[in-house]
């Protein structure tokens, strides 16, 4: 159980660094975890820290630096992360729905059944990526680079991944319903048991290497 003190302590440090935003702890947080928000608040960097459960729904954390950070299961809809830089960031289970993460640089980030719906991701660069059973319904993922990504079993459908690099990504099992694919880079990619015949796949590159005109419209 959390001491009354502890948890006081985490919402003054919450309200002066973040204004009108909900940031606690879920009851697995341990003491260390206070120091720890109040970098990534006031600094806006956090390294190997222990934010596992945060509940910070709708934060400012726009040009972070994390750093092996363990976010698992945490509640992040509508957090703004657009610009940050992301090593090794653990957000397995987090729901980031809506969020903002525009032009971030993830290396081997960790987001396996995260919930990543209607988030925008353009322009990002999520090098080697484990997006396992992840949710990205109706995203953002335009102009998105997923080199060597993992997608197996992850819901794609109805998102945006125009002129994508998915270049050697496992898509095995993956929902690719209504996904615009236009000018995408599939070069290499594993599509095993994937059905493509309902994306739209004008001018993207096939993992043979071929180019695809399946929804092109003429004119």
């Amino acid at each position: 159980m959390r001491s009354t003190a502890f948890t006081h302590s985490i919402t003054a440090i919450a309200s002066a660094a973040i204004a009108g935003s909900t940031f606690t702890f879920g009851n697995s947080a341990q003491a260390q975890n206070a120091a720890h928000l109040k970098a990534l608040l006031e600094n806006r960097t956090c390294q190997q820290c222990e934010l596992k459960g945060i509940e910070a729904e709708g934060a400012n954390l726009r040009e972070s630096f994390l750093d092996g950070a363990d976010l698992r299961k945490s509640s992040l809809s509508g957090v703004i992360l657009a610009f940050s830089t992301m090593y090794y960031a653990d957000f397995r289970g987090s729901d980031l729905r809506n969020s903002d993460l525009r032009n971030t640089y993830l290396i081997n980030g960790d987001l396996t059944q995260a919930n990543l719906a209607g988030t925008n991701a353009r322009n990002s660069r999520w090098k080697y990526a484990d997006l396992t059973n992840a949710n990205l319904q109706n995203a953002n993922l335009i102009d998105i680079e997923l080199v060597y990504a993992k997608l197996n079993g992850a819901n794609l459908s109805n998102a945006s991944l125009r002129n994508a690099s998915l270049y050697g990504a496992d898509l095995t099992g993956a929902n690719l319903r209504g996904a615009d694919l236009y000018r995408a880079d599939l070069s290499g990619a594993n599509v095993t048991n994937v059905d493509l015949s309902q994306a739209n796949l004008c001018r993207a590159i096939m993992p043979d290497g071929s180019m695809s005109m399946q929804g092109c419209r003429q004119f």
